[in-house]
């Protein structure tokens, strides 16, 4: 057999692969071979029928088309192998080029490549925010809205009023006439005054502004225009109608802050106590927010840098876990991804290109450049903290699927195995995160120093005894 190999740009090889004449006419007689054990033909045991008389039975095409498929199964693995081809994932055929003698050329994707630049001299601070007395106070007055009583009242909304309201959102200007209903009879409900939980509360910042005077059944038209940077991406620079409904008005009465208060709230003897509660919660959420962007940001610099090469499978299995994900997260609010698109005004194909596949490709090369900076910084998993990974996994799991069920489907070993790699790999992610902040804040560097301090101190000791000894004797 010989062969020609080329690399293409998409990170996929292609062979060329050509078997000479005599070997592919014993193909074919095993191909006719297997085709008469397989079919009746008179006068013949199964497999017995001579080869010309298969041929004027079921035609050279058909005996030559098996002939090929043994002939691939044959030659694939030698092919992979002389050609030092690690796959990333099956091959396929690009073209059968000709039979006499077989020509075939195999597209082959490759197993993923990173070469990182130098990551190490890049420089990221870490400064995480304290948590404030407001913060802590901003939590308290949550927890006195989750307990206070509301009263519907017969008067003009005011400040702290909770107010119900039916919403409906039409795009000014649609685009290419396309449909300008972008929310039909949504319910919401508003606190009056209440301060926004996020940097830009929806529908807009001081919506509940436009609230303030309007009773039941009132309706009122709002024009809106989103900014080139707002936070919600498919609203940016677009203007919208909404119109609004009063349906409800309620007189929010706040409980007051003091022990009994700790008490019912949290079960907790007294408010400084609960506060003191409080505290830590607010910190492991501050710093699970901030690393969130600190990694990603660093990550995204280290990425800059670096060449990454995948074949166009990779993407397409990551872009499908994506997709699946996405669609898990639309079945716990009761919607589909046909329901989805339509409210968006969205095709699939244009939203799988535009959304789907820029976040798989992202988490993609995130994953492949951590894999790559682990092997880099030799991290290794130790037996107990693997463990306490595993465990944690577990109890998430339990939590939020049904294991049993999970079980019966596929069995115990294979479930294990599933929980044991997605705890190994979140691990490993925490672990090369945690050696980058080093790092990136000059960190490892002092280690580096400390470490070998630490070694020079221990051989300038071990030189001393030495001598000590020498000295005795």
């Amino acid at each position: 057999m010989k062969f020609k190999k080329e690399n293409l740009e998409n990170h996929q090889a292609r062979i060329t692969a050509e078997v000479d004449q005599v070997s592919f006419e014993n193909y074919k007689r095993r191909a006719a071979k297997k085709i008469s054990k397989k079919s009746k033909i008179a006068g013949f045991r199964p497999g017995k029928a001579p080869f010309e008389v298969v041929i004027r039975i079921h035609g050279e095409d058909y005996v030559q088309e098996q002939a090929v498929e043994i002939l691939i199964d044959d030659i694939y693995p030698e092919l992979i192998k002389k050609a030092d081809i690690n796959p990333s994932g099956p091959g396929r055929i690009e073209e059968i080029k000709s039979l006499n003698p077989p020509k075939i050329i195999f597209n082959i994707p490759l197993q993923p490549e990173v070469q990182l630049g130098d990551y190490r001299s890049i420089r990221k601070k870490y400064k995480l925010d304290v948590v404030t007395e407001e913060e802590i106070n901003d939590v308290l007055h949550q927890l006195q809205i989750k307990f206070s009583t509301a009263e519907s009242v017969d008067r003009p909304a005011k400040k702290g009023d909770l107010v119900a309201l039916q919403l409906n959102a039409n795009l000014t200007k649609p685009i290419n006439e396309g449909k300008s209903e972008i929310i039909k009879d949504s319910p919401l409900e508003v606190i009056i005054g209440e301060k926004p939980k996020t940097e830009e509360p929806f529908p807009f910042e001081k919506f509940d502004d436009e609230l303030i005077g309007l009773k039941v059944n009132d309706q009122k038209k709002i024009i809106h225009k989103y900014s080139p940077n707002s936070t919600f991406e498919k609203l940016q620079n677009k203007e919208i109608e909404y119109n609004i409904k009063i349906e409800g008005i309620k007189s929010l009465r706040l409980p007051e802050l003091n022990d009994n208060f700790s008490k019912t709230a949290g079960g907790i003897d007294s408010l400084q106590e609960l506060k003191k509660n409080i505290k830590p919660q607010l910190e492991d959420a501050k710093k699970r927010e901030y690393d969130q962007q600190y990694f990603s940001e660093l990550l995204e610099k280290i990425i800059d840098q670096s060449k990454i090469k995948y074949p166009p499978h990779i993407l397409e299995d990551e872009a499908n876990r994506v997709l699946s994900n996405f669609e898990g997260n639309l079945a716990q609010q009761n919607l589909d991804l046909e329901t989805y698109l339509k409210l968006n005004n969205l095709k699939k194909d244009k939203f799988i290109e535009e959304d789907i596949k820029p976040a798989a490709r992202h988490q993609l090369e995130h994953a492949l450049v951590i894999e790559e900076i682990s092997k880099q910084e030799k991290i290794e998993l130790k037996k107990e903290k693997l463990e306490q990974a595993y465990t944690q996994t577990y109890l998430e799991m339990q939590a939020t699927t049904n294991l049993k069920k999970l079980i019966r489907k596929s069995s115990k070993k294979r479930v294990t195995n599933a929980i044991l790699i997605r705890a190994s790999s979140r691990l490993i992610n925490q672990q090369v995160l945690i050696r980058l902040q080093e790092i990136a804040t000059g960190e490892s560097n002092k280690k580096i120093k400390k470490d070998s301090a630490n070694t020079d101190k221990r051989e300038e000791n071990e030189i001393k005894k030495i001598k000590g000894k020498q000295n005795e004797q």
